[in-house]
């Protein structure tokens, strides 16, 4: 039996239409509406407008949160239909990927990467939470994988100083760690280790030291040597301690992007810690108005959130408006001056199964489960994240990223 007889066989059998994806010529305004990856990751293709949403074909039908997810990437209700497994791919190739109408030329140089594309590269971001067991450290840890793996230079740092939860979960074993960093004569630089995973580590330390413990001077050197450093990466990633300490917010706020994650069990912790990172982000706002002479305050709080560990994409996105409703009825309808705008990244399906598979094996899901529901959410996580246009300099960056620690403690 060939691949088309089989394929229409198992589309009678789930009850599917079949579609001979050889004879269709798929409409270029609906290939469109699925980004590249997410077509790949699911192997489907979207092929025309169908009574108000669009006809796709899919090449696994044993995937339950294919069409739901399919839905949720490309905005329309999806109408899906079995094809060819092999000839999808090839399509996919074909229309994402269209070979150049021009020859390559032999010993052509790419084109030098501009001052402002290198400039525009750099991000730091911090994973907070308000409560230990809601997925942070995973969540920091896939990030950096996913980040890495699509060609990003990449350093996740273990700011979680009392417990070393990543080198942890990773069965890494770091020489030296964030402590020895903060209380001794280590040079960050000898404290950064190589993963097998594409990001380099600045591990923790176990023990009852914690950030809200750094004094005057090491903030100063922490401040300092991490501004250096960081210029050596694409991306810095800070997995910060559980908690709404003021130490916490205050380095969150210090990076570029906030990650705020949630699940829908401890929703209500979920929002709190979006309140408290907001009133801190405003007391910030407000004493470096008074203090830095020509200061154009930030008015508009834009977190992102993330919401674990959920059933279903639909309940992830229906909690977050929750949220959103909340924040409004509560925070924006009494402040004059700022305003908080939380921004929905995703949401990570769980599965049982494949976490605890990871946890066994210590290494990120991503890794031991690339199919799995969880690794593809944290794909798109990655990609929505890397791929949100970032239009300032770098000089810019440091006035909000890094640079913003010295104002925040007074350092500059």
């Amino acid at each position: 039996m060939n691949n088309i007889a089989e394929t229409r066989a198992l589309a009678r059998k789930c009850g599917m239409p079949y579609i001979d994806i050889e004879k269709e010529v798929p409409d270029k305004k609906c290939v469109d509406l699925l980004k590249e990856v997410f077509a790949r990751n699911y192997n489907s293709l979207p092929i025309r407008f169908l009574n108000g949403g669009v006809l796709v074909a899919i090449g696994d039908p044993d995937q339950k949160e294919v069409v739901e997810t399919l839905t949720f990437h490309i905005g329309k209700k999806v109408y899906p239909a079995l094809g060819d497994k092999t000839a999808i791919r090839k399509a996919i190739d074909t229309y994402y990927s269209p070979p150049s109408s021009e020859p390559a030329k032999k010993n052509e140089s790419p084109p030098a990467e501009t001052e402002e594309e290198v400039e525009r590269e750099h991000r730091i971001i911090s994973v907070i939470s308000n409560k230990g067991g809601v997925g942070k450290t995973h969540v920091s840890t896939n990030l950096a994988t996913v980040a890495a793996q699509g060609g990003k230079k990449v350093l996740l740092i273990d700011a979680d100083l009392g417990n070393a939860d990543i080198s942890n979960k990773l069965a890494l074993f770091p020489e030296y760690t964030l402590y020895d960093f903060l209380l001794g004569d280590v040079p960050l630089e000898d404290m950064i280790q190589k993963t097998a995973y594409g990001f380099d580590l600045v591990g923790g330390s176990s023990g009852e030291f914690k950030l809200a413990n750094i004094n005057y001077v090491q903030r100063t050197k922490f401040i300092r040597s991490f501004r250096k450093i960081s210029e050596n990466y694409d991306i810095t990633i800070f997995d910060l301690s559980a908690g709404i300490g003021t130490a916490v917010m205050d380095f969150a706020l210090a990076s570029d992007e906030i990650l705020i994650v949630t699940t829908p069990q401890d929703i209500i912790a979920g929002y709190a810690c979006i309140k408290a990172s907001f009133q801190r982000f405003k007391d910030i706002e407000e004493s470096l108005l008074k203090k830095v002479e020509f200061y154009e305050p930030r008015k508009v709080y834009k977190p992102w959130v993330i919401m674990n560990q959920i059933t279903s994409l639909k309940q992830g996105l229906f909690l977050f408006n929750r949220i959103c409703q909340t924040a409004d009825e509560r925070i924006n309808n009494m402040e004059a001056m700022f305003s908080i705008k939380p921004e929905y990244l995703g949401g990570i399906l769980y599965d049982r199964d494949n976490f605890k598979k990871a946890e066994t094996e210590r290494k990120p899901i991503t890794v031991v489960a690339p199919r799995s529901n969880p690794s593809q959410c944290m794909e798109y996580l990655g990609k929505n994240l890397m791929e949100r246009p970032d239009l300032r300099s770098y000089s810019q960056q440091i006035k909000t990223g890094l640079g913003r620690f010295a104002m925040i403690f007074g350092l500059e």
